[in-house]
C-alpha cells in the first residue's frame, strides 16, 4: 500500500451512496427541462434548466447540431457568434498568464497561432471537421464575427499547447530548426506545477454495480478566466453516418474536452509533460471526437488511435459500455484503457498492468527507491505522470511520491479500493465523489473549503450503460470563484439526444 496516502474513511452513508464523512459535499442535482433559445436549420441551442438550486450564476447551454457538417459549423457558429471574440479574449490572457503579457501583443500572437494552425495543427486534421469549422466561420461571420472562425481554431491551438510556455520552445524548434533541436536545454523536474493538472478514471466488472463501466475526468486548467460564462454541452449528429456523440466543455473551444457517444465511447485527456513533442499530427480536442463518432468498442478506438499521430504528450484514456457488456459475458478482456502519448509514440495500458506495478522511483539524493504504481484489476487511471519507460525516460516533471500528480493518483487508487474493502459496489454516486475528491480544489482533496483554491474548471463522471453523464462546471468569479468539483453536477440523460 502507497505509505503517503490520504486514506478515505470508511464512514458510508448507506442514503447517499457516497463517502459522506470525509469526501467533498457533492451536490447532484436533476436536469428538469430543456428551453429553447434558438434555431438554425435542423440545429438547435437550449439552456438547461435544472429542478433545483445550483451554484451557476448563469445557466449551461445544451446545442444539437444536426445534418452535413457545414450545416452543423454554421449553426455553432450563428448561436454564438456575438460572444465568441470576447470570451476568446479572456481565454487567451488567461493562458498567457496576467503577470507578463502586453495587449498590443495579442495581436501578434493572433497571428503566431494561426500560423501554427494553417501550418501545422490543421493538416491532418479531416475534412469533415474543417467543413465543420468553415461552417463556424460562416455563421459566425453573419452573426456579426467576421474574425470568429479564426477565434477557435487559435482556441484549438491554445488547448493543443504544452503545460508550460518553456516547453513551446521544443514545438518551434522541432518544426523551424529541427537540426538545432538538440541545443535546446533540458528542464529540470519540477516539484510544484500550479494549473494543467488533469485527472481520470474507468471502473468496472465485480467493482461496480450491474457489472457497469463508470469512467470520469477532470479538467485542472487556467481558473476564472471567463469561459465558464459559456458553459456547453454540444451534441453532434452528424448526416454521413457518423455514431451521435456530446462533448462537455466551454464556447469557443470547438472539440472534445471530455465527452461521450452514442456507441458508449468516452474519452479522457491529462497533461503529460514531455520533451518529444510537436504540432505535426491531430488536434486532441478534435481527435478525441473522431474516436467517438467512429468507434464502437476499444479495439476499433485502439486501431483508429494507431492511425492517426499524436502531437504534445498527453496521458489520455477510452471506456467502452460496450465493452463492459461483453466483459460480463466473458467476451472482452477490459473496459477502459489509459494511452501515454508524446511525439511519434503511444504505450497502452489496460488494468493491472506489470510496468505499473514494477515502477520505481529513485532517490538521487539518498539512493533509495519506492514503488510509485499500484495498479488494481477492473480499473485504470492516470493523473500527470507516466509508467511506460520509455515516456518516463522523457518525463519531465517530478514522479517522486511527494509530487502532487502521485498524491492523486494515490488518491483514486486507494478511493477505488477503499470501496473494495467495505464491499460497496461503486455505483453513480461512489463514482462521483471519486471524480470529485481527485478534482484539484487546492490541497484539502476530501472537502470543498469556503475558498478559491484549485484549478478544477470541469468535472464529468460517465454511466455510458445508462447513457447519462453527469457534468460540472467551474461557477461564479473572483472572490467567489468554486472549483467545478465543488459546484452541482447535473444528470443529463443523453438518451433522448442520441436517438
Amino acid at each position: 500500500m502507497p505509505t503517503a496516502a490520504l486514506l478515505i474513511f470508511t464512514a458510508f452513508l448507506a442514503t447517499c451512496g457516497f463517502v459522506c464523512a470525509s469526501g467533498p459535499q457533492l451536490s447532484v442535482v436533476d436536469v428538469k427541462s430543456y428551453t429553447k433559445v434558438q434555431s438554425h436549420g435542423n440545429s438547435t441551442l437550449y439552456e438547461i434548466v435544472a429542478n433545483a438550486t445550483t451554484s451557476y450564476a448563469i445557466a449551461p447551454y445544451l446545442v444539437e447540431l444536426v445534418g452535413t457538417r457545414y450545416d452543423m459549423g454554421y449553426a455553432y457558429g450563428t448561436f454564438f457568434g456575438d460572444r465568441i471574440e470576447k470570451i476568446y479574449d479572456a481565454f487567451l490572457k488567461s493562458q498567457l498568464g496576467k503577470h507578463w503579457y502586453d495587449d498590443a501583443l495579442i495581436d501578434v500572437i493572433g497571428i503566431a497561432l494561426d500560423w501554427q494552425w494553417n501550418n501545422y495543427l490543421s493538416i491532418q486534421v479531416p475534412e469533415t471537421f474543417k467543413e465543420e469549422l468553415d461552417g463556424i466561420r460562416d455563421g459566425a461571420s453573419a452573426a456579426g464575427c467576421p474574425g470568429c472562425g479564426s477565434y477557435v481554431t487559435r482556441t484549438i491551438v491554445l488547448a493543443n499547447m504544452p503545460g508550460d510556455v518553456q516547453d513551446v520552445l521544443y514545438i518551434l524548434i522541432r518544426e523551424a530548426f529541427p537540426s538545432a533541436l538538440h541545443l535546446l536545454p533540458r528542464k529540470a523536474s519540477q516539484e510544484k506545477v500550479t494549473h494543467r493538472q488533469c485527472s481520470m478514471f474507468g471502473i468496472w466488472g465485480s467493482r461496480t454495480e450491474n457489472q457497469k463501466l463508470f469512467s470520469a475526468r477532470n479538467l485542472d486548467w487556467n481558473k476564472d478566466s471567463g469561459i465558464n460564462k459559456l458553459k456547453v454541452i454540444t451534441v453532434y449528429k452528424p448526416s454521413d453516418g457518423a455514431y451521435a456523440h456530446a462533448t462537455v466543455g466551454f464556447v469557443p473551444l470547438y472539440g472534445a474536452l471530455a465527452g461521450m457517444s452514442a456507441s458508449g465511447i468516452t474519452v479522457h485527456e491529462a497533461n503529460l509533460e514531455e520533451d518529444q513533442i510537436t504540432f505535426n499530427g491531430f488536434p486532441w480536442v478534435l481527435r478525441l471526437r473522431y474516436i467517438m463518432e467512429k468507434a464502437s468498442n476499444l479495439e476499433e478506438a485502439r486501431s483508429l488511435w494507431e492511425n492517426t499521430n499524436n502531437t504534445v504528450g498527453f496521458n489520455h484514456m477510452v471506456g467502452s459500455g460496450n465493452d463492459a457488456v461483453a466483459y460480463a459475458m466473458n467476451k472482452s478482456k477490459y473496459c477502459a484503457v489509459a494511452m501515454e502519448t508524446m511525439f511519434n509514440y503511444t504505450a497502452f495500458f489496460p488494468d493491472n498492468d506489470p510496468r505499473q506495478a514494477n515502477a520505481l522511483y529513485t532517490n538521487s539524493e539518498t539512493n533509495s527507491s519506492d514503488h510509485i504504481g499500484f495498479p488494481v484489476t477492473e480499473a485504470v487511471w492516470r493523473t500527470n505522470h507516466g509508467y511506460d519507460p520509455i515516456i518516463r525516460e522523457h518525463y519531465e516533471w517530478s514522479q517522486s511520491p511527494t509530487s502532487w500528480s502521485m498524491q492523486r493518483y494515490v488518491m483514486i487508487h486507494e478511493a477505488i479500493t477503499s470501496y473494495e474493502r467495505n464491499g460497496i459496489s461503486v455505483g453513480p454516486m461512489e463514482a462521483i465523489n471519486i471524480t470529485a475528491i481527485v478534482g484539484d480544489k487546492g490541497h484539502h482533496a476530501y472537502d470543498c473549503m469556503d475558498n478559491t483554491d484549485g484549478t478544477n474548471v470541469l468535472s464529468v463522471t460517465y454511466d455510458p450503460n445508462d447513457k447519462i453523464m453527469y457534468t460540472a462546471w467551474e461557477s461564479k468569479a473572483g472572490e467567489n470563484w468554486r472549483p467545478a468539483c465543488c459546484s452541482s453536477y447535473l444528470k443529463v440523460d443523453m438518451t433522448p439526444w442520441f436517438s
